[in-house]
């Protein structure tokens, strides 16, 4: 059966739970930590001895030796030796030391070189050789075997490092919530503006003119389509005209000419812009029909017949009604339009929208960066404690449920 425990106690549990796997490697990590600071100290004791700041008048040698000697103490000095141990500590620990040990003997390697002329110098010199050769040596075995051998229980601390991740993380998300619950009060005056723009927007939109303009436009659709099925037969026709009318195998008179070309690209146009009856079209259809039979308009046997059965059925106005009607609702909606401009709707209908979308951009960016760091958080917190929960299974055999808000 699956425990459940708070953040806190589930840190306390666990490390209780595998400090007898830990400790022996942790304490033979501050053993030779504690063997690094004693190799330290005699490197120290050793460069003591390179110590001429007494005297009034040293010589070029002395000052090179109380160089060697405050240099020692500035640089080992500052080494901070751990008090409690991890990996990554151990690890800071001795990337911290190699980078001192390197600047220090490329210093030595700048005024040993000198002291190594003076005879007077060689038994500090050799000293001091032989405590940073056994402070090299401990630093490598340190690095090349504990540190090996304590990346053993590296994947402990792990589950230790994501649970105090994850209390950090859940604080931090209690005090993204409560800074973006302490700004519900402008939020919510931004909310009223926006929902008192929109009923203003919606009563304007709602206008019974833009139901007519909608209404009309849907039924100009469906005289759009009813009319080009009409005339998709005829409009193939008046392109074999055409092509024999360029290249001069048929004389076709110009407004002819314009009309068929404005039947095959707005054929509703075309007829709307006829008087009613729509005699001009009429009458170029009747010379379409004429002079496709001419030999040098070739065309299916079929499809001509399909175009002059259409052509037929225009000339008998059976699109009489489509035509009647798509005029009057073009000008009922030119009159519609014509009162919204004198209205001005248009202009405060996109005032409107401007706003509206403004504010609705102001009131986002109150909270924005607040809310996108909770929910970045939230999605980690969500991923880091499956993945401590499934560890602890893994480490321990122990189920545990952690209960990550308990505390909020």
């Amino acid at each position: 059966m699956s425990q459940e425990k708070t953040l806190e106690e589930a840190l306390d549990w666990f490390n209780d739970k595998v400090s007898s796997i830990v400790s022996s490697y942790r304490n033979n990590a501050m053993k030779h930590i504690r063997s690094i600071s004693d190799r330290v100290e005699e490197l120290k004791t050793a460069a003591h001895r390179f110590d001429y700041s007494d005297l009034k008048d040293p010589d070029v040698y002395q000052n090179y030796s109380t160089t060697i000697h405050n240099n020692t103490l500035e640089t080992f000095t500052e080494l901070n030796i751990p008090e409690s141990i991890t990996y990554n500590i151990i690890d800071g620990f001795n990337s911290e030391l190699k980078n001192k040990i390197s600047s220090y003997v490329t210093m030595l390697a700048k005024y040993l070189s000198w002291l190594k002329r003076d005879r007077s110098y060689k038994t500090k010199v050799k000293n001091l050789d032989r405590a940073l050769t056994r402070l090299k040596e401990e630093v490598h075995n340190f690095e090349n075997k504990t540190m090996v051998s304590y990346a053993e229980i590296i994947k402990y601390e792990k589950v230790s490092d994501d649970i105090e991740s994850l209390i950090q993380n859940v604080d931090r998300k209690k005090f993204l919530e409560d800074e973006i619950e302490s700004h519900a009060d402008e939020v919510e005056q931004i909310t009223n503006t926006i929902e008192k723009k929109e009923n203003e927007l919606s009563e304007l939109k709602n206008h019974p003119g833009f139901q007519q303009l909608k209404k009309n436009n849907k039924e100009m659709e469906h005289i759009e389509i009813s009319i080009a099925n009409k005339v998709s037969e005829i409009k193939k026709l008046c392109n074999k005209v055409l092509r024999a009318s360029d290249t001069r195998k048929i004389n076709l008179d110009d407004s002819y000419k314009d009309m068929m070309k404005t039947m095959i690209k707005d054929p509703i146009g075309l007829f709307v812009k006829e008087g009613e009856g729509y005699r001009g079209v009429k009458a170029m259809l009747r010379e379409l029909k004429e002079i496709s039979k001419e030999p040098a308009i070739q065309m299916k046997k079929e499809k001509l017949q399909r175009a002059y059965d259409n052509i037929d059925e225009i000339l008998n106005d059976e699109i009489l009604e489509l035509q009647k009607r798509a005029k009057f609702m073009i000008q009922q909606n030119e009159a519609i339009s014509f009162k919204f401009r004198e209205m001005q709707l248009d202009i405060k209908i996109k005032k409107l929208e401007e706003e509206t979308d403004n504010l609705k951009i102001d009131r986002n960016r109150i909270t924005l960066s607040l809310r996108r760091e909770r929910d970045e958080i939230e999605a980690k917190i969500s991923s880091t404690s499956k993945s401590v929960e499934k560890r602890i299974v893994e480490f321990t055999d122990k189920s545990l449920k952690l209960l990550l808000y308990s505390s909020l």
